[in-house]
């Protein structure tokens, strides 16, 4: 496994602090080659099987999927997981109640989202599926007063046997994909000017960006407006020690981006695909490689289905991650590195940044 350096950051409701990026000094942005950039070598995973719980065909997956299509058992499931997150929040002292009564008595937020949502914007059918269990999945105010505690529990969850406190779990957790990127980049010559986080939710993942290439002007897309007017107000509430970074939201699909052809250096998306169907994720990648420049960077974290966690995680578990969410066994299905070729993706690397989650990234 390719290890990234780690280096512990605030926690991301505290005030953030800007760090130097790898991509200063680099050469001219140019196009991907064996003659300009160095290959490295990544090490595969030691099976390409998906996990014993996924998929449509089955015995045990169909168990499991036709338990969650159980209005009364789905109930029993939604609560289980949703008290298997708060109580990890509670332990770690994850200010969970107090994020969600501040921000429910905030009326800013209504605000930004009335000036924040395109009134003409069709919704993708996937938008109104019940993600992690709140009945206006994305677009649910709810999800938006707990999408920050809950984040940060996902990360004290991933690191449980390290014991890590909920500011390095979750600064782990994230530079080990901005680290990622910010290698690639300088590897493959590539300078970030303009970049793009697909799926932004309430931008803690675009500030992430912004602040690993900060002379980068950075944009966030999300189909919920509701989880953009978090993110406006937490980018109009930042003390950032990088007062010069450019952020800025736009109520978009990242399958039909308002960018023209060849305009972008760079476009992330952290957490997303899991929650997107196989064919929006195919359409991601085909308007990805359009909006790129040439030799201009595509790179995904989210869970890998290749891991040992996953390979063997335990029946009961595995039903609980199922239950919110609705679209895992396409997601884990999908071999995303053909579908990052067949979009014109190339010098595409697998790697294993925990014992979770992986990167995915190539160039145009």
């Amino acid at each position: 496994m390719r290890l990234l350096g780690l280096s512990p950051r605030p926690f991301p409701l505290s005030k953030r602090s800007g760090e130097q990026s790898l991509q200063k000094n680099v050469p001219g942005h140019t196009r991907c080659s064996a003659a300009t950039a160095a290959e490295v070598t990544v090490q595969s995973p030691a099976t390409k099987q998906v996990p014993y719980w996924i998929g449509k065909s089955g015995p045990i997956s169909q168990a499991i999927n036709a338990a969650i299509n159980t209005p009364a058992i789905w109930s029993i499931m939604r609560m289980g997981a949703r008290n298997a997150m708060t109580s990890t929040a509670e332990k770690a002292g994850i200010p969970w109640k107090q994020t969600v009564t501040e921000l429910q008595a905030c009326e800013e937020l209504e605000k930004l989202r009335s000036h924040l949502v395109d009134p003409d914007f069709i919704y993708p059918e996937y938008a109104d599926r019940k993600f992690h269990a709140y009945d206006g999945g994305n677009l649910d105010w709810q999800a938006v007063w707990e999408v920050e505690p809950a984040t940060a529990a996902t990360a004290v969850r991933v690191f449980k046997n390290d014991n890590l406190d909920p500011a390095i779990a979750m600064s782990t957790m994230r530079q080990s994909f901005t680290h990622a990127v910010q290698d690639f980049c300088r590897r493959h010559g590539v300078v970030v000017q303009h970049s793009l986080d697909a799926g932004c939710a309430g931008g803690e993942s675009t500030r992430w960006l912004a602040d690993a290439f900060p002379s980068a002007h950075t944009t966030g897309v999300d189909i919920s407006a509701h989880f953009l007017a978090l993110a406006e107000l937490r980018r109009r509430q930042a003390d950032t020690a990088n007062p010069a970074a450019s952020v800025e939201y736009m109520h978009a699909s990242a399958e039909s981006l308002p960018m023209a052809d060849c305009s972008l250096d760079l476009i992330t998306g952290s957490y997303l695909l899991h929650e997107l169907p196989a064919s929006a994720t195919q359409e991601l990648l085909q308007e990805a490689h359009r909006v790129l420049r040439p030799g201009g960077v595509v790179a995904v974290i989210d869970g890998d289905p290749w891991s040992d966690v996953h390979q063997q995680m335990p029946l009961p578990i595995a039903t609980l991650m199922k239950s919110t969410e609705p679209y895992l066994d396409e997601y884990f299905s999908l071999d995303l590195e053909a579908a990052m070729r067949d979009a014109g993706f190339r010098h595409i690397e697998y790697l294993p940044v925990n014992h979770r989650h992986r990167v995915m990234i190539g160039c145009s």
